[in-house]
């Protein structure tokens, strides 16, 4: 009987073991039709990969956010077909990042076959710079991605020592297109005969980007290049004769980044052959307290820049300042192509001049100076800014004028280049004795005008002033008893702004007094 029993059980599992079996079987069924349905997979294949390779750029950016390869493995989860189509893609694999465990990089270096790769060793959306860092995947780069150099496309890498350069760019890399290399220690490669990346990949090369790290200036090895960025170099800097002759051939490059310190001697150059660079958009030069500038700003011509960022010393070189001034001004005057708002911010030490479009959200152009000078004047640094500035095809729709700092001399001299400038809406002050401003905007200056017409923000902190001084300009430019100007004639606009700020504790009565009398004024 307990036989029959058991029989029968036996029957009923493996019935309902092939009824579980045959349900999975259907469900597996409705899930792969039902995907068939979804809008994603009714793609074609070479579409679906290009949303999953936008996908994952993002990744190869930021340090948080997980690598490329650790991505893909978390998209193979979602269903079988993108499994199968990830799996059998090697384009999605070739971003080999160091950071990831040696079996993960292996793998990675397998499923991308025989397609060129892009090595990532910094997470960075630009190249390497002073804040970039060494990752600890060096040793595993070399016992596995460093015998992979013939497929190299793209390097983006920190290496701790000059030995790993040296290392890397003497690497056979015919493939190569794009190098970005930061040594921690400053250092000078060698190249060896035969084989390297600058010998093999020379043709090929558009991207250089080299931080830290000199390596033979040789133009012919560098003709092709799209986008060059030289930084971080103190005694293996360049010399300007080598820096013009990379740019001289050149005649496709794009965007130049150059942060040097070279010790260069500028009476050679004053005789160079000027040269122009047709395709050049962006341009960034950072002198480090050096004039190596100069000479590439005399001699190099650029119709098409779009965005410039100078940092300029004069320090020693002063002559030099008007005539770079004007190549500045003529900078300007290529950029522009729009409306825009002018800053000038003076300091003790230096000058920043900075324009951009007016128009909120264009960023098509961008102009940046910073001018480091101690022997010009405030007024002459004003002129040098403001000359010709009815020339070009816009004129700045408003200016902003921030004084920083204590102004020992030349200050009323300065305001005299201001006469007739109507476009300054804004001037802030920092520290300075605000007396001859106030005087200034008191009465008719040497242009028969208001000084400063159209000024609708005044913003003081800190500063040294006369509140009468203050209180008179007030009372001359908007009305007060007994102030023998009619109501509504010949006065400038009213301010839209006074603000007046102290260091902590240095309000005083007579500041206090001032602003009663100015909303006695307003009353």
């Amino acid at each position: 009987m307990l036989g029959h029993v058991d029989g029968y059980v036996g029957a009923i599992q493996s019935t309902l073991d092939d009824v579980q079996r045959h349900l999975l079987d259907k469900m597996s069924a409705f899930h792969k039709a039902h995907n068939r349905m979804i809008p994603l997979h009714r793609l074609p294949i070479e579409v679906f990969v290009q949303i999953i390779t936008g996908a994952l750029e993002p990744f190869q950016t930021y340090p948080w956010s997980g690598t490329s390869a650790k991505r893909l493995l978390t998209l193979c989860r979602v269903c079988n077909r993108w499994k199968d189509v990830i799996d059998r893609t090697p384009s999605l694999w070739a971003t080999i990042d160091i950071r990831d465990p040696a079996a993960l990089t292996a793998l990675a270096v397998s499923r991308s076959s025989n397609h060129p790769l892009n090595i990532i060793g910094t997470p960075s959306s630009s190249s390497p710079n002073y804040w970039s860092y060494p990752t600890a995947g060096w040793t595993q780069f070399k016992n596995t991605v460093m015998m992979q150099s013939t497929r190299w496309r793209s390097i983006r890498l920190v290496v701790a020592s000059p030995k790993d350069a040296q290392a890397l760019i003497n690497a056979p890399a015919p493939r190569l297109q794009s190098l970005e290399v930061k040594s921690m220690e400053q250092c000078r490669v060698n190249l060896q005969s035969g084989s390297g990346i600058l010998q093999e990949a020379g043709p090929r090369l558009r991207r250089l980007a080299l931080h830290g790290l000199a390596i033979p200036w040789r133009a012919c090895m560098l003709h092709n290049l799209r986008y060059l960025s030289i930084s971080g170099l103190d005694e293996f800097a360049p010399s300007c004769e080598e820096i013009l002759g990379v740019l001289r051939m050149c005649h496709a490059l794009v965007e130049v980044n150059l942060a040097l310190e070279p010790a260069a001697n500028l009476e050679p150059f004053q005789e160079e052959r000027p040269f122009t660079l047709t395709q050049l958009r962006s341009m960034t030069f950072d002198s480090h307290n050096s004039p190596w500038p100069f000479p590439l700003l005399e001699t190099i011509s650029t119709p098409s820049v779009r965005h410039v960022s100078l940092d300029l010393d004069f320090s020693g070189a002063e002559s030099l300042f008007p005539s770079i001034m004007k190549r500045v001004r003529g900078l300007l005057s290529t950029v522009i192509d729009s409306p825009y708002n002018m800053t000038i911010s003076t300091y003790q030490t230096h000058l920043e001049w900075a324009c951009h479009p007016s128009e909120i959200g264009l960023d098509e152009w961008s102009f940046n100076v910073t001018a480091w000078t101690e022997s010009q004047g405030l007024d002459e640094i004003l002129e040098a800014i403001l000359v010709e500035r009815d020339a070009n095809r816009f004129a700045p729709r408003s200016i902003a004028i921030d004084l920083n700092g204590p102004i020992h001399s030349g200050f009323s001299a300065a305001l005299g280049k201001l006469d007739g400038v109507d476009s300054i809406l804004e001037f802030a002050a920092l520290s300075c004795d605000l007396d001859p401003l106030f005087t200034y905007m008191s009465s008719a200056t040497t242009g028969h005008g208001w000084g400063l017409p159209e000024l609708q923000k005044l913003i003081i902190y800190d500063c040294a002033y006369d509140p009468a001084k203050l209180l008179d300009m007030v009372l001359s430019r908007y009305g007060g008893e007994g102030d023998g100007i009619s109501d509504g004639g010949g006065r400038p606009p009213p301010f839209k702004r006074i603000e007046i700020s102290h260091a902590p504790g240095e309000a005083d009565e007579d500041t206090l007094g001032l602003v009663e009398d100015i909303e006695d004024i307003e009353r």
